[in-house]
């Protein structure tokens, strides 16, 4: 590791004051955050401070904008150039990450999920499920959301009603995800893990009708939320420190291969190019394997546990920045090295933007701050 970049993101996340406007609603007018690019190595393309002792949520991207939560109160839209679009308040937001559609931007609350029209950021609707929710994901025309209590929660995006529910057999901490299942429509698949750590299982079920089509045993212990590749791979890491390809059509299993520790339900896997499948496990790795047979391609690991906030890349130069629990961020890639950053405070979660840039979410620190890195 070069200390010098830990020294630069840790000064990027204190330099800055909180940029104007942005605390308590946002100004549409305010001006980008200031900029820190100087075309090489890795630095600060733009930061933003949230106010004072308040967190930053996990981002979330679709390339030209990202949103996050901040405070559990204020739920904000930016461009991926670091100009706001709006902020919104709200009591009750969770620290997850919202998903991004063509209209809405649908964040989690602590008792459902609340849709806000991405162009001017109104409050569309709420609906309450009484259960604490994770990040939906599109499926079927729906917006499909697992809860910590153990459902499965199907939302017509037109207006929030509940077109199905499902009970899962045990709590769903980590979000559930969708897919196309050729002529079979679209499907939803989530794992579960009971509260007492004795069984754990992975469940598909039709998006339209929410109808069960398969579910499979895990080993409990430690599983992460699944992922589906384009090749119809369902990939999750369980307890038995392995990371498991499931047929998405019948869940049989396709392959198996040990990762070094257990996974963990908010850090699922990333499909990355050319059939690879980018696993984390609990104990700090990092393992790009391949979708159809699970063969190891290269792998990376830091002395650290995961727990929340996925892996998120690949960037310019080939690498993946995964989250560590000790507050670090693990940043390595095939034939790009291996470096560990360390922020104030703790990373909430990393996601990718348009030019590649790098946005990373702190928490736990004095100033918490969402800034965007470029050169990684």
């Amino acid at each position: 590791m070069r200390p010098s970049l830990a020294r630069l993101l840790a000064l990027a996340l204190l330099s800055v004051a909180a940029m104007p406007g942005c605390r308590g609603g946002g100004d549409e007018g305010a001006a980008p955050p200031s900029g820190a690019s100087d075309g090489g190595a890795m630095a600060a393309e733009w930061r933003w401070e949230a106010p004072p002792r308040a967190s930053v949520g996990m981002p979330a991207s679709d390339g030209p904008d990202v949103a996050f939560t901040y405070g559990h109160r204020y739920l904000a839209l930016y461009g991926a150039d670091g100009t706001p679009r709006w902020a919104l308040e709200r009591i009750g937001l969770r620290d997850v990450a919202p998903r991004l559609t063509t209209d809405l931007v649908l964040a989690a609350t602590d008792d459902g999920v609340v849709a806000v029209d991405r162009a001017g950021g109104q409050e569309r609707w709420h609906t309450g499920l009484g259960e604490r929710a994770n990040t939906p994901v599109m499926a079927g025309g729906r917006a499909v959301v697992s809860t910590w209590e153990g459902s499965l929660v199907a939302l017509e995006v037109a207006g929030g009603r509940v077109a199905w529910r499902a009970t899962l057999p045990g709590p769903a901490v980590g979000p559930a995800t969708g897919a196309v299942d050729g002529p079979g429509g679209d499907v939803v698949v989530v794992t579960w893990e009971s509260e007492h750590g004795d069984a754990a299982g992975a469940v598909a079920v039709d998006a339209a009708t929410g109808r069960r089509r398969w579910a499979v045993a895990l080993e409990p212990g430690g599983v992460s939320a699944p992922v589906v590749t384009a090749g119809g791979t369902v990939v999750v890491v369980a307890g038995d420190v392995a990371a498991h390809g499931l047929r998405l059509s019948t869940g049989e299993r396709r392959w198996r291969v040990e990762t070094g520790g257990a996974g963990s339900p908010e850090a699922p896997p990333l499909v990355a190019a050319d059939g690879g499948v980018l696993v984390a496990s609990r104990l700090g790795e990092m393992a790009l394997v391949d979708e159809g047979d699970g063969r190891v391609r290269w792998q990376a690991s830091a002395d650290a546990a995961v727990v929340r906030g996925g892996p998120a890349g690949p960037g310019p130069r080939g690498r993946f920045a995964l989250p560590l629990d000790d507050g670090r961020l693990l940043v390595a890639g095939p034939g790009g090295g291996q470096e560990i950053l360390d922020p104030p405070g703790r990373v909430s979660g990393v996601t990718v933007a348009a030019g590649g840039l790098l946005l990373v979410a702190t928490r736990g620190s004095e100033v918490n701050a969402l800034v965007a890195l470029h050169g990684w």
